[in-house]
């Protein structure tokens, strides 16, 4: 049995992708440009760490990603991007190649969703939490969290703050 769409079917099957993943947000897809980006502009990057099959995820990016506030501030004072944790792709981060796997392992991430924050200059950005010494942010964050961690990050308040003395 032969399937076939008529034209309209076929656009409005492509209307409904479009708009179910308006949620997730990101403003380049692309790991290399955003570290060029960042380094234009000045921002410090997210890196938003994720699978496929990870339900966390996909909450992540509809609640906080998805959030308009969120979303604004991001666009005025980050550029951010999506890891694939398992994503055979090469990268180059630093002089080195890595898949998205290794590069995964590299931001120590352990879980997903995980954000890092890098400096313009693609550093990793550490803070403490709870006294710990912290090169991510492990797991699902909803919108009003992930507001005072990107201000947090934002503002420079990692350098002196310990996080979980504001979240």
């Amino acid at each position: 049995m032969k399937i076939s769409l008529k034209p309209v079917q076929l656009l409005f099957a492509l209307m409904i992708v479009f708009f179910v993943s308006g949620n997730i947000y990101a403003q380049t897809g692309n790991f290399e440009d955003a570290l060029k980006l960042a380094k234009e502009k000045n921002k410090k990057v997210i890196v938003d760490i994720y699978t496929d099959w990870c339900g966390w995820c996909v909450k992540m990016d509809k609640d906080a990603y998805g959030n308009n506030e969120i979303k604004q501030i991001i666009d005025d004072n980050f550029v951010m991007v999506k890891l694939d944790a398992e994503s055979l792709n090469k990268i180059h981060y630093q002089g080195k190649s890595y898949t998205g796997e290794e590069l995964a392992v590299k931001f120590e991430a352990s879980g997903y969703p995980t954000t890092v924050f890098l400096s313009p200059d693609g550093d990793i950005i550490e803070y403490n939490y709870d006294k710990y010494k912290m090169k991510n942010l492990p797991g699902y964050f909803g919108a009003k969290e992930f507001k005072i961690v990107l201000e947090y990050i934002r503002d420079d308040k990692y350098k002196d703050t310990d996080l979980s003395s504001i979240l």
